[in-house]
């Protein structure tokens, strides 16, 4: 590819080729010959910067021959595979000069663009020398959730002359995922009213293997010593032992609204920001205590992550929550309905949705009330968004707002715990007012 330099130069060539012959000027004829043969040289060496390039996905620098292109080689490394919204990765880009001759680079590693560099510089310009490599090392902010992959590498190879050049990507890509930033909760105030009967968090009334005291009674062959009452013993004179609560865990069903509407508003600040980051401050909280939990997720389909639980459970429910994207406009009803003949009758479900462009929301919710499930409701409302991001005049906000604040009557009326979550709002505090704290 010509440069400005080689064609600025190129074009005084033929000026002065066709001068000459007009002039009948025999140096003016011989100089562009020489500016020609010079171009022609010129061109024919930069040809051997490029061949082509082929791409596949990196992961160690060591057994790694990167992908190339020529004989200048990149490969790329990453601090993290994960981290949270807000979080960052720092990023290694190395490359190589495999040839006996200096090359003179311009590289431009490719971020998504929604990232910010926040330290370093993802472009560089620069000679390097024959069989030397060079890093190119900078730090990006990951602000939003999602799957993201850095790459391809743009790359643009000089002649010695700074007269032709070659471009080319190098394919060579690095994928990361960002989870929903979580916060850090002290309770939910959501407890089960039927829990499963197995090790868990949520007490029951009824003796077995737990950590509450339930009651005393006497003393059989194969008790644990351990669980002998001396205090007991020592007023009565009978071996008595300590009877626990047995421990018992309940399912709990985080449900998210990832319908096109959910997105209304800014990019950062939207009901589904909200609804992702609420689902996995939850499923934290609740697998901590060793709670079962369980995700559906619905927009233009019904995305479910069967109830579980321990740490593994919690990357399940991130991924899924980081991979959650607004489109389409499923029914809370489809929902409900799918799901309804396989949970648990009481188990808690927290739903997740600004209630907007819906008309099946207070049947859909009714369902649940009926079938005694405890419903709760967290409502980022698009209207909050947008007013705040003066895309909606006092007025129009108004109107919506009093329509918005007689569905969360009815809704509270039929004995859901719902809250209007202001954008500003802890989730915290968000779940304490809708469960009446």
């Amino acid at each position: 590819m010509w440069s400005r330099k080689s064609a600025l130069l190129g074009s005084l060539a033929v000026s002065m080729y066709l001068m000459g012959l007009t002039l009948r000027n025999s140096q003016l004829v011989t100089v562009a010959v020489v500016i020609f043969v010079f171009l022609t040289y010129a061109a024919l060496f930069s040809g051997h910067a490029d061949v082509a390039s082929s791409g596949r996905r990196m992961d160690e620098w060591i057994g790694e021959e990167g992908v190339a292109l020529s004989n200048v080689s990149a490969m790329r490394k990453l601090s993290a595979a994960r981290v949270f919204e807000d979080g960052e990765v720092e990023i290694t880009l190395r490359m190589q000069n495999h040839s006996a001759l200096p090359k003179i680079l311009e590289v431009r590693d490719r971020v998504p663009e929604v990232m910010r560099i926040k330290q370093g510089a993802n472009y560089i310009l620069m000679e390097l020398g024959p069989r030397r490599e060079t890093f190119i090392e900078y730090t990006v902010e990951c602000p939003l959730r999602g799957f993201y992959s850095v790459g391809p590498v743009a790359i643009r190879i000089q002649d010695t002359f700074g007269m032709f050049h070659k471009e080319k990507e190098l394919h060579v890509y690095d994928d990361f995922l960002v989870f929903p930033k979580m916060e850090d909760l002290k309770d939910a105030f959501v407890k089960s009213k039927v829990p499963k009967i197995f090790t868990g968090a949520v007490n029951i009334r009824q003796p077995g293997p737990g950590s509450e005291f339930y009651s005393l009674r006497e003393y059989f062959d194969g008790d644990s010593f351990r669980a002998i009452n001396w205090n007991a013993y020592a007023r009565s004179g009978k071996l008595m032992v300590n009877e626990r609560e047995r421990d018992a865990v309940s399912d709990i069903i985080l449900i998210v609204d990832s319908r096109a509407v959910a997105e209304t508003g800014p990019v950062s600040r939207n009901a589904l920001v909200y609804s992702t980051r609420a689902a996995a401050s939850l499923a934290r909280y609740f697998l901590s205590r060793r709670d079962s939990v369980g995700l559906i997720v619905y927009g233009d389909e019904v995305v479910s992550v069967d109830r579980d639980t321990g740490k593994k459970q919690l990357y399940v429910i991130l991924t899924k929550l980081a991979g959650a994207m607004a489109r389409g406009n499923t029914p809370l009803q489809v929902v409900v309905n799918r799901i309804l003949p396989h949970i648990n009758k009481g188990s808690p479900i927290i739903v997740m949705s600004n209630l907007e462009e819906d008309p099946t929301i207070v049947n859909a919710l009714r369902d649940f009330r009926a079938r005694d499930f405890d419903v709760t409701v967290l409502s980022p409302s698009s209207l909050e968004f947008e007013f705040d991001a003066r895309r909606l005049d006092r007025t129009g906000f108004e109107v919506m707002k009093t329509e918005r604040d007689i569905l969360i009557s009815e809704l509270r009326g039929m004995g859901v715990n719902i809250m209007d979550w202001e954008p500003d709002m802890l989730l915290s505090t968000a779940l304490a007012g809708a469960r009446g704290f």
